[in-house]
């Protein structure tokens, strides 16, 4: 059993303000885009992407951590709307989660939901529809069709990325594979345009 130092979300909860730099979402971006990659190449779906369940080692690195559901395979559908209750946290949920069986499949394009809202959290400190009622996140959400506010001054491709994870129509949302290419450049172009100490 490795160890792990703690959970991102308790890393926020110390720093002030609640939120990580621009680099080190980005690097804990990468790090989870590759694991959720590997788990969907696996037929596995995560359904559970939260800061909380991100767990960070001594040297820094993410891993994903407990994702307190049942590994739900591709193209399975749950018997009825009450397991809906284990099939996430509600302030990152994807409208199909809300209704499997009206806006249905849960797939891949779910997991980039509960990504995209969990970036958000990392770089504001603030979870998706904070103080919000499970009924009044579900209104929001379903029957509202309302986004999670991505915040401004983001590399133009991050926020291209981030809308996108939260199209209504799960057809229209990025794979893993697109957000990690996006969130690997704009890591490498922000690491090259860092000034450099003159020797």
């Amino acid at each position: 059993m490795r160890a792990y130092e703690g959970l991102v979300g308790d890393k926020m909860a110390r720093l002030k303000g609640g939120k990580l730099q621009l680099p080190d979402v980005l690097r804990y971006g990468i790090e989870l885009a590759k694991v959720i990659q590997e788990l969907h190449s696996m037929n596995v779906l995560v359904l559970n992407l939260k800061p909380t369940n991100f767990l960070v080692n001594e040297h820094d690195e993410v891993f994903l951590g407990d994702f307190g559901i049942p590994h739900l395979l591709f193209g399975v559908q749950p018997p009825d709307s009450d397991i809906i209750l284990r099939l996430g946290t509600p302030n990152y949920m994807a409208p199909e989660q809300w209704e499997p069986e009206v806006r249905g499949p849960i797939t891949w394009e779910t997991d980039a939901w509960g990504f995209g809202c969990s970036i958000i959290e990392m770089l504001t400190g603030v979870q998706p529809w904070f103080g919000k009622s499970v009924q009044d996140m579900y209104r929001s959400v379903v029957i509202n069709q309302e986004k999670p506010q991505v915040p401004g001054g983001l590399p133009t491709s991050i926020e291209n990325v981030l809308n996108g994870c939260f199209e209504y129509d799960l057809r229209n949302r990025p794979l893993m594979v697109d957000i990690l290419q996006a969130f690997e450049r704009s890591l490498s172009l922000s690491l090259s345009l860092k000034p450099h100490p003159h020797p």
